[in-house]
């Protein structure tokens, strides 16, 4: 039973007991007054009546009869009887029985005992007779039950004014309550959040002990992050500079070619530090060292205000960019980065513009690692060996890209989203023990006479704005192939289609019209992206969770220290980063990192996610690092 209906019972129970005593100490006054009065009421109109009766001249019968009858009609009386001194009856006026207002067991339950009044009618000293008369009681019982109802009502009403108040002052009172129990489920879904503290004493100490329990277990989460992040960064960070070492950089931008959707486009730059040798020994080793660490914080700077931008030292002299996505120009990043660059360069007061040397390419998705190392090799020799000018950018074969301006990919791509040339290509995810978990769907676009994938179109769609357009798409097509099956599938939104709140409308439209497919739908977010966009992520989770929609983030292992901030969301899983899988048997301290992560992750709920599994090898370990479950190209139902 819930408090609100506890109330109004025990509302109920002390109203009655109060109306009871209040009934039984009322009435039974009433009753003794009333009977009081019955009882002097007769006497008085007895005594009274008999007087009169005796003035009356020789004993008139008649006359005795009219005055006695007057009486009868002018009171409410039960009876009056005159009797002679034998007890013969020479007058008798009686009322007969009318019912009353009162019920009959009102009336037994509360008799009135009044007695009659008895009066001796004589002339002088001779008796003429015995008058006994007695008032009607109907009257008095109609005025007690009167006086009971209106006792009942405005008991009746007090108790229904006090409950309602009650009601409200006990909603006010308990409300916190409410935000405690769903604080207690949220815990239990391993979502942890803190709530007000209320005024009520004891509910105050209950949230207090919550907020504190959460406030902790957040602490040890974030502490936890934060030591993975440190391990991380000793692991895979230059000590001099900070930056990312040659192993750890070129398996993120193999991660990144790999990508199918925007972010597989992109652009490398690597500025090579020609007089490194000559420069130790001119200058002395701590100098050349201060100057290698200015030229990394000067790299650093360019990527603060980009997160998904990467910076590393493959060497002792080579310095990397890698921008992801289709927005870059390799010219004006190489530019930049040589500005950069000659800055520290100037600051150590060194002469000569012979110094620095920087090629840049830019990425096209799918292809190999080494053709595109290649290539930018090219750049920078041909950058060494130029005296004109020390930036050089070499383009990258472009015959599997049917367009080149803007223009024409505009009139492509708007073609086949009007025309609903859009299809999935899925890949299987499964559980560590090989049962699939969903598909994750890729989008496709008929242009040009044949299938595109996305890694070839999003960077111009993303160019153009169509984004949003294209990830409606994927949701209506996505949905339709669920409706056709009894399995899961996954897909991506991007960052704009994240920030388009006409596209949250029609996805929250279609899910909302189609409840029973919501939850065989997972929806997935770049890191990056999540951490970027918060507000709009947070209202992604807390608009498409409750219909049974799974929600989790890709490509993560890079900024997993802030996954503290995303505890309060209920998230599903999350997908680690293809570049902290490949060869992770081969290398020890990535598998700290991912058992560290993978606890974290457990802790607060979450399914981990290998992406880009290739070997046998790689499949064997997972599972006991703590992985739930891989996809990749090494992954076959």
């Amino acid at each position: 039973m819930s408090l609100i209906k506890q109330l109004w019972f025990a509302t109920a129970v002390i109203m009655a007991l109060a109306f009871g005593g209040s009934f039984v100490v009322s009435t039974l006054s009433a009753q003794k007054y009333l009977a009081q009065q019955l009882s002097l009421k007769n006497i008085d109109n007895a005594t009274s009546l008999a007087i009169s009766m005796s003035q009356v001249a020789d004993d008139d019968p008649i006359t005795l009869e009219l005055l006695l009858g007057a009486q009868f009609d002018s009171g409410h009386y039960q009876f009056i009887r005159l009797t002679d001194p034998n007890g013969k009856i020479l007058v008798d006026r009686s009322n007969p029985v009318t019912p009353s207002t009162a019920p009959e067991w009102f009336q037994a339950l509360i008799p009135l005992q009044a007695p009659p009044g008895i009066a001796q009618v004589q002339d002088g000293w001779r008796q003429l007779g015995t008058l006994t008369l007695q008032s009607h009681s109907r009257f008095a019982y109609e005025a007690l039950w009167e006086s009971t109802l209106r006792l009942l009502f405005w008991f009746g009403a007090g108790a229904a004014l006090a409950g309602f108040i009650g009601s409200l002052i006990l909603k006010s009172i308990i409300h916190p309550l409410h935000d405690v129990v769903d604080q207690a489920q949220a815990i239990g879904a391993r979502r942890f959040i803190t709530i007000p503290v209320p005024r009520t004493l004891e509910l105050r100490r209950v949230v207090s002990a919550m907020n504190l329990l959460t406030s902790r277990i957040k602490n040890m989460l974030e502490e936890e992050a934060a030591r993975l992040e440190n391990m991380r960064r000793q692991s895979e960070h230059d000590s001099l500079t900070g930056l990312l070492q040659r192993e750890p950089f070129l398996q993120r931008t193999k991660s990144l070619l790999g990508r199918d959707d925007a972010s597989a486009a992109g652009v490398l730059v690597i500025a090579r530090f020609s007089r490194l040798s000559e420069t130790n020994r001119e200058i002395g080793r701590l100098t050349a060292d201060q100057l290698l660490r200015r030229l990394g914080e000067k790299l650093s700077a360019m990527v603060v205000e980009h997160p998904d931008w990467l910076v590393g030292r493959l060497n002792g002299s080579d310095f990397a960019l890698l921008v992801p996505g289709g927005a870059g120009i390799p010219l004006d990043l190489a530019q930049k980065v040589d500005s950069a660059l000659h800055l520290a360069i100037d600051d150590a007061n060194l002469a000569g513009e012979r110094m620095l040397a920087v090629g840049a390419t830019s990425l096209d998705p799918g292809e190999p690692l080494s053709q595109l190392l290649s290539r930018t090799d090219i750049a920078l020799v041909t950058a060494e060996a130029n005296d004109a000018a020390t930036v050089q950018v070499v383009n990258k074969y472009d015959a599997a890209q049917p367009f080149s301006d803007l223009n024409s990919w505009r009139a492509a791509l708007t073609g086949a989203l009007d025309s609903k040339a859009l299809k999935l290509a899925e890949y299987p995810v499964v559980d560590s023990s090989g049962s699939l978990l969903h598909h994750e769907a890729l989008v496709r676009l008929f242009i040009g006479g044949e299938w595109l994938s996305a890694g070839i179109f999003m960077p111009w769609a993303a160019r153009l704005g169509l984004m949003s357009r294209i990830d409606e798409g994927v949701v209506t097509t996505a949905l339709l192939e669920i409706s056709r099956r009894d399995e899961a599938l996954g897909i991506n939104v991007s960052a704009e289609a994240l920030c388009d709140a006409g596209f949250m409308a029609d996805l929250l439209r279609q899910l909302q019209k189609s409840p029973e497919l919501a939850p065989r739908l997972w929806i997935e977010v770049p890191e990056a992206v999540a951490f970027r966009h918060l507000a709009e992520f947070r209202a992604l989770c807390q608009a498409v969770k409750p219909l049974g929609t799974k929600v989790g983030l890709e490509h993560v292992g890079y900024q997993f220290s802030r996954i503290s901030d995303l505890h309060d969301l209920g998230l599903d899983y999350v997908k680690i980063d293809a570049g902290l899988i490949w060869d992770i048997h081969a290398n020890p301290d990535r598998q700290a990192f991912l058992r560290g992560l993978c606890m974290i992750a457990h802790s607060i709920g979450l399914m981990t996610i290998a992406e880009g599994v290739q070997s046998q090898a790689e499949i064997k370990i997972l599972p006991g690092l703590g992985m739930d479950g891989m996809t990749g190209p090494g992954i076959r139902i």
